[in-house]
């Protein structure tokens, strides 16, 4: 455990201040009993058993020490040996006797007395004689149980602080650290995941679910170590005030907690069908914000609104069943406490004598039962918060327990510079959970420097392969060679770091233009932004804003053209100077003269760097060293273009629709 020392002192301080609040407890065991006193000393009562210890206490002293003396020649007067005679109950123990014996209680004879009547002795006894020592009036003793009462219980909330600061601080650096593992295996999940389910589920787990979870560990699990520690060291004072009533009190816990084991279940599966809902109700609104043109451009607003209210209503109806069961079970574990309560009063009546068990020690029991009813009762509502975090936890280990399909080799090799080129040999691919080959049997070699062009009909599997060249995916079966070695003998971040890709959906952050160019690289100035800007065709543009490259370009960049975010992604390449390049349909949803500035920043692009090139505008290819076609996961041909359209196949097909296209814009 990383916080273990931390953890533990704060334990430490948790149990002493549970100390602390009992001896407080103590101070009231008198003051009760002082109050309605109208002697004018006061002098506490001591029990039968007390009085028997006592006694034998007093007798060992006497032996040991009084009557050596007396043999000497030093003699006992009556009233001396009045003194060392204990008295019946009821009679009180007064000033000048208590004064006398005290001495017997210094150090009692281990071998004599059990290590608790022994225990006993020396504390609760002796405490109670140097009261009847003092001899205060009952007026000073209330005063003065009172002046001890405030320093311990100033003391006990500095050391609450502490142990808050401590305990609570470990659970909120344990969430942390578990929100961080959380976001770590995000980047390292199989990209299928994220083609599978909604952003608002993830968002949900690494959010909702671990919120539940950080009020358990946090601030829930300091309240029930205090409780606990609370309740251990309070029954110890019950025991002593009282074993038989502590005794028949015991017996109604179990009626007392039933309601817990009542709800728990409920409560379980009411938390994890609601964080269900949750993650739908984010999925949800997550899709309406992202498509909000789409959704206003179809005019389906009223749909969509339909849609999220039937959601929000399943959700809030969950909801409220889940906080129902979780308050429901302290209610009722409050009103069994009540009544037990009323119980304990009605039998303090049986139980107080006068002398065992005095009004004072009564009203010390039924208040110190009164402080353990309450952690109990917090104590039932932490099962409910539990029950919470286990369907919550349950989702979140279910992400952190997930495999990913692309890992790093034991003993990764340095990552070199290209000098060679780069080998697909006999690549097959199929996706996780699926049989059917997307990929089979590629093979091709191109040479550092060139430039690839990958045509075909859509999905016929160009993205993919390209997928494979960045390690988003491993191959099923076949390897990927850069001079030589196996791309998945590297380092997953060293390979990628040394490929740029722009795609046809350029996703640029919300936040300025230079902030998006530098993205990841805070290193960079302004001048490195501009400089890459201008060779992407895009500094002109940008200068036209009122804030140049401060500007904000808003969600996914949305306050640009298509043009433009395709240039700044270009820029942002440029900046990068990968020494491989793939351009996955780049031009393909742009305008002619947006297209034109484009294709000029890639042939600036494309110099001195490998680069792979996917287009369905097959003019923006015809240049390419190489151009390999894909039909049904497999390359059906190969050469340049003026190889492929002599042959007239599939390449030449392409090349023909394409221009047909063209004509027709």
């Amino acid at each position: 455990m990383q916080y273990r020392s931390r953890f533990f002192t704060g334990l430490g301080i948790a149990f002493l201040v549970a100390l602390l609040n009992g001896v407080s407890l103590t101070a009231f065991y008198p003051l009760f009993d002082a109050l309605g006193d109208q002697g004018e000393r006061f002098y506490i009562q001591l029990s039968k058993h007390e009085r028997k210890l006592l006694q034998k206490a007093v007798l060992i002293h006497f032996y040991k020490v009084e009557l050596p003396e007396q043999l000497t020649g030093q003699q006992l007067s009556d009233r001396d040996w009045k003194l060392y005679l204990i008295p019946e109950v009821p009679e009180k123990i007064r000033e000048e006797q208590s004064k006398a014996v005290l001495d017997a209680l210094k150090d009692p004879p281990a071998s004599r007395f059990s290590a608790i009547d022994r225990f006993h002795l020396i504390t609760v006894v002796k405490w109670k004689l140097k009261i009847n020592e003092s001899g205060y009036s009952p007026r000073m003793v209330i005063f003065t149980a009172l002046t001890i009462v405030f320093p311990i219980y100033l003391l006990r909330l500095v050391f609450h602080l502490v142990s808050v600061r401590l305990i609570a601080g470990t659970g909120y650096m344990a969430i942390r650290d578990l929100r961080r593992d959380l976001y770590n295996r995000l980047h390292e999940l199989p990209l299928n995941n994220f083609y599978k389910e909604k952003t608002g589920y993830l968002m949900s787990r690494i959010i909702h679910d671990v919120e539940l979870v950080a009020a358990v560990i946090s601030s829930n699990m300091r309240d029930a170590i205090t409780n606990i520690f609370f309740i251990l060291t309070h029954v110890l004072l019950l025991v002593y005030l009282n074993y038989k009533l502590l005794f028949i009190s015991m017996l109604t816990v179990p009626i007392i907690l039933s309601p817990v084991s009542l709800f728990s279940r409920k409560i379980n599966k009411s938390t994890r069908r609601s964080q269900d809902l949750l993650a739908e109700l984010s999925g949800v609104l997550q899709e309406d914000i992202s498509g909000v043109r789409t959704v206003r451009s179809f005019a389906v607003e009223d749909w969509m609104t339909s849609k999220f209210r039937a959601k929000n209503e399943r959700y809030t109806w969950r909801s409220f069943k889940e906080l129902f069961y979780i308050r429901m079970g302290p209610n009722l574990v409050e009103l069994m406490s009540s009544l037990v309560t009323i119980g304990i009063i009605a039998l303090g009546a049986y139980f107080i004598d006068g002398v065992n068990f005095t009004g004072g020690e009564f009203f010390a029991f039924l208040l110190t039962l009164l402080f353990i009813i309450r952690p109990i009762i917090q104590l039932s509502g932490m099962f409910g918060k539990i029950a919470q975090a286990e369907a919550a936890g349950e989702r979140i280990f279910e992400l952190l327990d997930s495999k990913p399909d692309v890992v790093d080799p034991p003993a990764p090799r340095p990552l070199q510079k290209m000098t060679q080129g780069i080998e697909f040999r006999s690549v097959e691919f199929a996706y996780p959970g699926t049989d059917k080959k997307v990929l089979n049997g590629v093979s091709f070699s191109v040479k550092a420097g060139q430039t690839v062009a990958l045509v075909g009909e859509s999905g016929s599997g160009k993205s993919t392969m390209m997928d494979l060249m960045a390690r988003f995916f491993d191959p099923t079966a076949g390897q990927i060679l850069i001079d030589g070695v196996d791309i998945r003998e590297s380092r997953i971040h060293d390979h990628r770091s040394r490929i740029g890709i722009v795609q046809q959906e350029v996703f640029l952050f919300h936040g300025t233009i230079r902030e998006n160019i530098t993205y990841g690289r805070p290193g960079y100035t302004v001048k490195d932004a501009e400089r890459a800007a201008r060779l992407a065709s895009a500094h002109d543009f940008i200068e036209r804003f009122p804030e140049g490259y401060e500007t904000v370009v808003g969600e996914r960049g949305v306050m640009l053209s298509g043009g433009q975010r395709q240039r700044i992604s270009i820029a942002r390449a440029l900046l990068y100077n990968p020494e491989i390049l793939i351009l996955d349909e780049a031009t393909s949803a742009l305008d002619t003269e947006s297209e034109q500035l484009v294709q000029k920043a890639l042939d600036r692009l494309f110099r001195n760097r490998t680069t792979f090139v996917i287009a369905h505008r097959l003019s923006t290819i015809e240049k390419a060293d190489l151009i390999l076609v894909v039909s049904g996961g497999s390359i059906v041909d190969r050469g340049t273009h003026a190889d492929l359209m002599q042959r007239e196949g599939l390449y030449a097909r392409l090349q023909q629709i394409s221009r047909e296209a063209m004509q027709d814009r």
